[in-house]
This record gives structure tokens, C-alpha cells and sequence, in this order.
């Protein structure tokens, strides 16, 4: 048997999680800490299909948009890969979920709340010194946090490698069990399942994921998916490496322009090669620099 989809493949985890809006409906209800009569009574999957040709697009989003039964809309994400412009990327994509709501001649008073739910495989906020899992933002009072603008406007940001390293084996709360699962879904087999989840929500995902696996066509789209999304960090890798090397060349060219270091010692600085400084040196460039 060929081993499990890992759910953190983004054409994955749309797929399952729009074939089955149950299982969505049980992570909203679990993100938002929905509880009771409280809870999402039914949401509706606005972008369902998936185009072949678009999942080897680069840097394409292929998130799961659903509105729920009191008109709310949420934005959900799973992302492997890091980008340098995903605040503001997201501050856009939900800034323009909240405009395009309005239609002409409509009031303010039909806008509902826009929520993102974003599920990253890295660590959002390195420097932050905060160690959580799970972070959530909203338009409030800098000075007086309890005060609230609105609620029309959030963001719950998940940093799933921080679940394994913060929540206990022993916590078992519906929400760490998801993430739990979006980690080693594609590891787990049957004994694990029984053993680390209780929510049967997610018993009802896996099986998905299991029917999901066993799809030829599915997996090879998914291979596809994977491929692409390797390829997109290979090319945002090799456009940082060419545009850091491009500042080290800059910096020896005013080096060498000043004319206080062998070329040697600028190659140690700079972090070139010799012969890439020598080169520099009886270029055009250094004479104009």
C-alpha cells in the first residue's frame, strides 16, 4: 500500500476539506472556539474546483474561501512555503474579501466579518520571542487591548512545527488534535489513530485522506502540486542567492573604487571569489563606478 497524502500538500488539504464541508465545519468551529448553539450550523465552499493546468502554476494560492451560516467568510490557507511579502499578501487578499462584498447600491450594514485561518509549516515569527502555536490578530486598541474597533476583521495564524514542540501528548483538546493531525496524518496508521484522537471529525478526515490516497489521479496531481511547490522555494532560493551575490559585487566595486584593500582581503569580506573580484577590477564597471 502506498503511504498516505501528507494533508500539508495545499491541493491536499483543498481537496479534502471541500469534498466533505462536515470536517470544515468542525475546524471552523475548533479555530474559533465555537462551542454549543454557538457553533457553525453549516458553511458553503465558494471556490470548489480545482482546474488540472492550475496546480502548477507559481506562487498560486490555493486556499478554501467559505462563508458560513451567519454570513461570516473565512479565508483557509495550509502553506508550506515561507514568503518574504505574506503579511502583506494576506492584509490584501482579506482587505479584498471584505470590499468585494459590497455591491453597488448596497449599505455598509451588509458586510459581514472576514476571518483568515491560516495553517503554516514554519515558524511565522522567529524573532518575535513569543512561543505559541497559535496567534491571533484583530483591530484593537494598542494601549487598551480589551478595547475592540470591530470584530469584522481577523486573523488566526498556525505555527504547526511549535504544536509538537509546546502542547503535551496528554492534551487532547479538539483544536491541538487537528494540528496534531495535519502533522502526521501521512505517518499514522490505523493503531495511531485509535490511540492519539478522539474528535471523530478527524476519524472521518483520515478516512477521507485514505480514499483520497488511493486515487490515482489524485495522487498524481498531488505529485505535481509538490513538484511545483519545491520548484517555487528552488526559484525564490536561487533569486535571493543572485541578488545577495549582486550587493557583495556592489560592495567590492566601492572597495576596490577606494583603493585601501588587496583584492584578496575584499574577497574575504565581500565573500567572492578571487578571480570574481579580479574580474570586477578590469571591468567596465569599476572604471565607472
Amino acid at each position: 500500500m502506498k503511504p498516505l497524502l501528507s494533508l500539508k500538500i495545499d491541493f491536499v488539504f483543498r481537496i479534502l476539506f471541500t469534498r466533505d464541508v462536515e470536517i470544515l465545519k468542525d475546524l471552523l468551529n475548533n479555530v474559533l472556539g465555537l462551542r454549543g448553539g454557538g457553533r457553525i450550523a453549516s458553511v458553503e465552499v465558494k471556490n470548489p474546483e480545482i482546474l488540472p493546468e492550475e496546480i502548477e502554476k507559481k506562487f498560486i494560492v490555493l486556499d478554501v474561501r467559505a462563508v458560513d451560516d451567519v454570513g461570516r467568510e473565512h479565508d483557509i490557507e495550509m502553506q508550506v512555503r515561507k514568503y518574504e511579502n505574506y503579511p502583506k499578501r494576506t492584509l490584501y487578499y482579506l482587505c479584498k474579501m471584505y470590499g468585494d462584498q459590497l455591491k453597488a447600491g448596497q449599505d455598509y450594514l451588509d458586510l459581514h466579518p472576514v476571518v483568515g485561518i491560516h495553517f503554516l509549516d514554519y515558524s511565522p515569527f522567529p524573532d518575535s520571542g513569543a512561543d505559541d502555536f497559535h496567534y491571533r490578530f484583530a483591530l484593537r486598541d494598542v494601549r487598551h487591548p480589551d478595547v475592540e474597533f470591530n470584530d469584522d476583521l481577523s486573523l488566526h495564524v498556525f505555527d504547526l512545527p511549535a504544536i509538537e514542540r509546546i502542547a503535551t501528548e496528554k492534551q487532547n483538546d479538539d483544536l491541538v488534535e487537528w494540528l496534531r493531525f495535519f502533522n502526521r496524518a501521512n505517518e499514522e496508521g490505523e493503531d495511531e489513530m485509535q490511540e492519539n484522537y478522539q474528535n471523530p471529525m478527524i476519524h472521518r478526515a483520515y478516512d477521507g485522506l485514505k480514499a483520497l490516497s488511493a486515487d490515482e489521479k489524485t495522487r498524481e496531481l498531488a505529485e505535481r502540486r509538490e513538484r511545483a511547490l519545491k520548484d517555487e522555494v528552488s526559484s525564490l532560493n536561487a533569486a535571493r542567492r543572485e541578488g545577495e551575490k549582486k550587493g557583495r559585487k556592489q560592495t567590492a566595486l566601492r572597495l576596490l573604487k577606494m583603493n585601501l584593500l588587496s583584492v584578496d582581503q575584499i574577497a574575504e569580506a565581500t565573500g567572492l571569489e578571487v578571480h570574481e573580484v579580479e574580474g570586477l577590477k578590469k571591468s567596465d564597471k569599476f572604471g565607472s563606478a
